[in-house]
């Protein structure tokens, strides 16, 4: 009998009567239990999982065999290494991500990964901007090692006792570092960001500027005449203008352990292109209009030579500078339906864009399955 359980329930096998993937504690007792938390022993039972199971699967098995590892191309060039979780660790992480979301306080400037935020809203808040400055900090989730995870989980606001600061950092780091890939990692990042994010917060409002972070991604803007100085300032190299980022929100981002991206840093002026998380905002958020050509040249694609063909250009022309070991090619209508709901979500569902290659949509899907 047992052969033919999923492997879920092999694991855990006194959870077959429950979603694993979830704890059946509302968000206000999770936070409540987690400030409680005591004891190793306390952090398994939080997490509704033996304390022996925890242990080994975060000490006993080898460290080569809880994480897949694969690259993707970074859009900038260069690789970006995605270690995702297997199997049980991975529920574990998902059980701590839902404690964690429950605990964390969403500061205003943070729009990712957060209920009811996301590159919308994060672009909103710098739409019609005199100037708009954007920052990427350099190998965000990397620079987060596993000393100032069990820190942060000892610090303030949440004072948890070393053991279990130490085994919750345990859960969520592999190699003393924050893995690309992992369900705790967003909200982890977030965490170990509040106070640079309270400290930016009160630098925008000194320099009369607005702040939000989407990630790794930090914008500022104003509609001041000169852009504040202790934010950035351009400088002249040769025929070329520089901007450098300056001292006063530097000073703030390497005392918080993070380092700036200068190759992507960008001072956005009005009546020039404006854009925030690949979001123009010059009026309003709004998606590139490279974006809308290549659904459009999707849609022809598939209304002129079939399904069939349109799926054999994507993953030749598209898919193939993406595609890892162990990941099943997707399918081109649930890629072309994903980037036109994408344009729904920025331009809206009353949008005329939206709505005709919705349409056309609808149309050649129906025509394919005849």
């Amino acid at each position: 009998m047992t052969a033919n359980l999923p492997q879920w329930q092999l694991i855990f096998p006194h959870l077959q009567n429950q979603n694993p993937l979830l704890l059946q504690d509302s968000p206000e007792e999770l936070t409540i239990k987690f400030y409680q938390l005591k004891t190793p022993l306390d952090v398994a039972k939080l997490l509704n999982i033996p304390h022996k199971r925890l242990v080994y699967h975060l000490y006993l098995v080898d460290s080569q065999r809880r994480y897949k590892t694969f690259t993707i191309p970074k859009k900038s060039g260069g690789e970006r290494q995605i270690s995702t979780p297997i199997t049980a660790l991975k529920i574990i992480q998902q059980k701590l991500n839902q404690v964690l979301q429950a605990v964390y306080q969403v500061k205003p400037s943070v729009h990712g990964f957060v209920q009811d935020k996301n590159i919308v809203t994060n672009a909103k808040a710098h739409v019609k901007k005199r100037y708009v400055l954007n920052l990427d900090l350099e190998d965000f989730f990397p620079s987060v090692n596993f000393g100032r995870v069990r820190g942060m989980f000892m610090g303030i606001p949440y004072h948890l006792p070393p053991d279990v600061a130490t085994i919750l950092a345990q859960i969520c780091c592999q190699n003393n570092q924050l893995p690309q890939g992992a369900p705790t990692s967003p909200i982890v990042t977030n965490m170990i960001c509040g106070k640079m994010d309270s400290q930016l917060q009160r630098l925008a409002k000194d320099c009369k500027a607005t702040y939000t972070r989407y990630a790794d991604d930090i914008t500022f803007s104003t509609t001041l005449k000169d852009f504040p100085a202790d934010l950035a300032y351009i400088v002249n190299e040769g025929d070329k203008e520089k901007v450098v980022v300056g001292d006063r929100l530097l000073s703030i981002i390497r005392e918080n352990g993070f380092s700036v991206n200068e190759k992507k840093t960008r001072l956005q002026t009005k009546g020039n292109h404006q854009e925030v998380t690949g979001l123009t905002t010059n009026q309003f958020p709004n998606v590139d209009r490279c974006f809308v050509r290549q659904v459009r040249a999707m849609l022809h694609a598939w209304a002129k030579f079939g399904l069939e063909s349109a799926q054999k250009e994507f993953e030749e022309k598209y898919y193939h500078k993406a595609r890892f070991s162990g990941k099943e090619t997707p399918r081109f209508q649930d890629v072309l339906k994903g980037k036109i709901e994408f344009i729904g979500m920025v331009k809206g569902k009353h949008d005329q864009i939206y709505s005709k290659f919705l349409s056309q949509y609808r149309l050649l899907l129906t025509l394919s399955n005849n």
